[in-house]
C-alpha cells in the first residue's frame, strides 16, 4: 500500500491564534500514523519558521517546526509573502528545510496529496 500524504496550508503567524499549535499537533499525529506531510506557509504563516524567535515563556514555534522538518515534514513558503515581510528570498531567515517557492508549487502540493487541510482565520 502506497504511503498517504497530508497537505496543510497555514496562513496565520505564531502566538496570535491557536493554528500553529494545531498545525504542530496535526503533523505529529499524521507522522505517527505513517503519513507523509507537505506544508505550505502562506501570508503570516511564513513567520512560524523564522529563526531566532523568543516568545518567553512558550517554546519557540521555529523549534517546533524544526522538529517537524527533522521528522520528515516538507515545508515550502510563499516567496511573495516572505519578501513582503522583509525576509531573504534564499531562505536564510528560516529554519533549515524550508524552501521558498511560489503559488505554482502550492498548486502542485494540492494536486499531489490525498487530503488537504487549511488553517486560517
Amino acid at each position: 500500500m502506497e504511503k498517504k500524504t497530508l497537505g496543510i496550508l497555514l496562513t496565520t503567524g505564531p502566538y496570535t491564534f491557536q493554528n500553529s499549535h494545531t498545525f504542530y499537533d496535526l503533523c505529529k499525529a499524521a507522522l505517527a500514523k505513517g503519513y507523509g506531510v507537505k506544508a505550505f506557509l502562506f501570508m503570516d504563516g511564513v513567520n512560524n519558521a523564522k529563526l531566532n524567535q523568543d516568545p518567553d515563556p512558550d517554546r519557540p514555534m521555529n523549534e517546533k517546526f524544526q522538529e517537524l522538518a527533522d521528522e520528515g515534514v516538507e515545508f515550502q513558503c510563499c516567496g511573495l509573502c516572505t519578501s513582503a515581510r522583509g525576509f531573504d528570498q534564499t531562505g536564510v531567515d528560516f529554519i533549515p528545510g524550508v524552501e521558498v517557492t511560489g503559488l505554482t508549487e502550492f498548486a502542485e502540493i494540492v494536486g499531489e496529496v490525498d487530503r488537504f487541510v487549511t488553517l486560517s482565520i
